[in-house]
């Protein structure tokens, strides 16, 4: 499976403590944290983030590195994470649920995310008895998360699907497989650089297994589409998508100052273009770190200067961004001279 379409899988599974409330706001809140952290640390390194111990900056960077959510952020007082050391784990304890699980992984990897959640599932179920229904299975705060509390997603870079027109047939065709097409933070959020996720509806009357393994073949369809597309566009329009990719990489190189909705459309198109051959990749980890450090909370943690109003504020941070992306953008990506004729 390409990997400059389907960007990453993840697991997540939420689980509740038997017998405790489902919002925890009590003294029980902080001995759950405690006692996650203490199972964790005995299998990897783990390292354990209250909420309390983060300005909304901080908290919000992390979001943007996909290891905490945005209820998680909102339980200022008892919301925590526990994150492995490489960042491919993280368990948030006292979110929408007690416990919520994930692990994220590059490309088409849901099996490999599964079996090493699954091991940390089993370890916090050693010491914890979770809240579980002969009938129904494990019970969740949310309906629809009850029977397996597993949400298997991936991430994928449609660009074409959205360029041609053809993303609403794949939504319609993936709705009817009981799948979900979302942005990139989930439910309720939007889609950025043609980005979106995609991932399981039903999680009742079904097996872990099956749920992940539908999900992937879901992944691997619209991925074969998007390649189509992908294909068609290029013969149809030559010119303009040449054109769009330069212009793009031309702007992230040269510009002074860019906000993130900007940054986030133009890398769509040189990510793009590497896979057209019209720009060469050195190195592709590097080019998903910088999308990734080039996010508006990351950013604002590395300016020195906080003060002044919010206008001045994001227009230092904008400034900063420029100057990141113009000096490593440069040394990732390169125009194909052999290409651009």
């Amino acid at each position: 499976m390409n990997d400059e379409i389907v960007l990453s899988s993840r697991i997540r599974l939420a689980r509740n403590i038997d017998g405790y409330p489902f919002f925890l706001s009590d003294e029980r809140a902080p001995l759950l944290v405690k006692t996650v952290f203490d199972v964790l640390k005995k299998i990897d390194r783990f390292c354990l983030y209250r909420m309390t111990d983060f300005c909304e900056t901080e908290a919000l960077a992390m979001m943007e590195r996909h290891l905490i959510s945005p209820d998680l952020i909102k339980n200022k007082k008892y919301g925590a994470a526990v994150v492995s050391e490489d960042e491919s784990v993280s368990i948030m304890v006292n979110e929408e649920d007690h416990i919520r699980a994930q692990c994220i992984l590059g490309g088409l990897s849901l099996d490999g995310a599964y079996k090493k959640l699954s091991l940390i599932d089993n370890a916090l179920a050693g010491e914890l008895k979770f809240a579980f229904s002969q009938k129904y299975g494990y019970l969740t705060s949310c309906l629809t998360n009850v029977g397996t509390g597993m949400r298997a997603s991936v991430m994928m870079f449609l660009p074409a699907l959205t360029i041609t027109g053809s993303l609403p047939d794949c939504i319609n065709n993936a709705a009817r497989l009981n799948m979900a097409v979302r942005g990139v933070y989930g439910e309720g959020s939007d889609s950025h650089g043609f980005i979106y996720q995609i991932s399981n509806q039903r999680t009742l009357g079904i097996s872990e297994v099956d749920i992940y393994r539908s999900v992937q073949s879901t992944a691997e369809q619209i991925a074969r589409t998007e390649s189509k597309a992908r294909d068609y566009l290029l013969r149809s329009a030559p010119a303009v998508i040449k054109d769009k990719i330069s212009r793009s990489y031309g702007i992230l190189t040269n510009c002074y100052k860019i906000d993130h909705n900007e940054f986030i459309a133009s890398i769509a198109f040189v990510k793009l273009g590497v896979y057209y051959g019209i720009l060469n990749l050195t190195d592709r980890t590097g080019l998903n770190e910088l999308i990734t450090e080039m996010g508006s909370a990351n950013l604002s943690i590395h300016l020195k200067d906080g003060g002044g109003s919010t206008e001045a504020r994001e227009a230092r941070r904008d400034i900063l961004r420029a100057q990141n992306c113009v000096r490593r953008l440069k040394k990732l990506v390169m125009l194909n001279g052999d290409y651009i004729d």
